[in-house]
């Protein structure tokens, strides 16, 4: 039996209040202490494990690529088999906070969101590989980190030029001549892959520039993404990454408890004691 002396007002709306920000419902039906409690504890909970996995634990697509696939998902035209991610089911009860990942997973789907030429100028730093062959024709990769510089062309191509250094820390730079394309806009990756082509170098062999870009934050926070890119967090973050996860289901969980104490609680049988005679 709930407790009667609690004003529960409208138990439905505040249910909702409570699924769309912890503590809010009960903030509404005037239980201030409790309501408190649990927005700070579920919050603090959810966005700790959002710091520690580097805003990557919540996303609730999954894109498998083909087996043996040469494209990444980022650079293929083609639609994807997506599945739900299961721990999404349960960070979705932390309300507003998980929400981006439907929207995500809606901008990810839509028919815009394909690989694309550069649109306009750009200056962005890149991390990447220059692909080519030496003259025996034997492939060279030369791995490069520092700056990319991309403008529009003569008809569809872009020119520019790519300048870092080596792992060696050697000097580099590089004229693009021709096509470039960049990974889908909106994808669950803080860096975006693009494609170039390069001038031939000296012996007249073709080359080809393979890297990254640092892709907008409101184009890749809590938007699907692919095994790939789970496999690199995995790399870099190690067991972090699954702590951070079971934070954010942690807060999910707690939240169904927070929402039906709204709705149904709490019960503390106050009221509900049998009548008895005095010895």
């Amino acid at each position: 039996m709930r407790d009667p002396r609690i004003s529960f007002r409208s138990r439905s709306l505040a249910a909702v209040l409570a699924f769309l920000l912890p503590g809010v419902g009960h903030l509404y039906q005037g239980r201030r202490l409790k309501g408190g409690i649990f927005a700070i504890c579920i919050l603090c909970t959810f966005f700790a494990g959002l710091v520690l996995g580097e805003g990557q634990p919540v996303y609730c697509g999954v894109i498998h690529t083909a087996v043996g696939g040469t494209v990444s998902a980022q650079m293929n035209t083609g639609r994807y088999h997506t599945e739900r991610s299961l721990g999404y089911y349960v960070q979705v009860f932390v309300g507003i906070p998980a929400l981006p990942a439907l929207i995500q997973s809606w901008r990810y789907g839509a028919i815009e969101n394909t690989p694309h030429p550069p649109m306009a100028s750009m200056i962005v730093d890149f991390e990447g590989n220059v692909l080519g062959a030496d003259p025996e024709h034997r492939q060279r990769n030369l791995a490069v980190k520092g700056k990319l510089s991309l403008r529009p062309g003569q008809g569809h191509g872009m020119t520019g030029t790519v300048s870092g250094t080596t792992k060696g820390g050697e000097q580099v730079s590089f004229e693009l001549d021709g096509r470039a394309i960049l990974g889908r806009p909106v994808f669950g990756s803080p860096r975006q892959e693009v494609h170039c082509e390069l001038a031939p170098d000296e012996s007249g062999f073709p080359r080809q520039l393979i890297g990254t870009v640092k892709r907008s934050f409101l184009d890749w926070y809590q938007a699907p993404r692919d095994n790939e890119e789970l496999d690199r967090m995995h790399s870099r973050l190690n067991q972090k990454f699954d702590i951070a996860c079971v934070f954010t289901w942690v807060a999910g969980l707690l939240n169904i408890m927070a929402i039906w104490d709204a709705y149904d609680g709490p019960a503390y049988g106050y009221g509900d004691e049998d009548d008895s005679k005095d010895d």
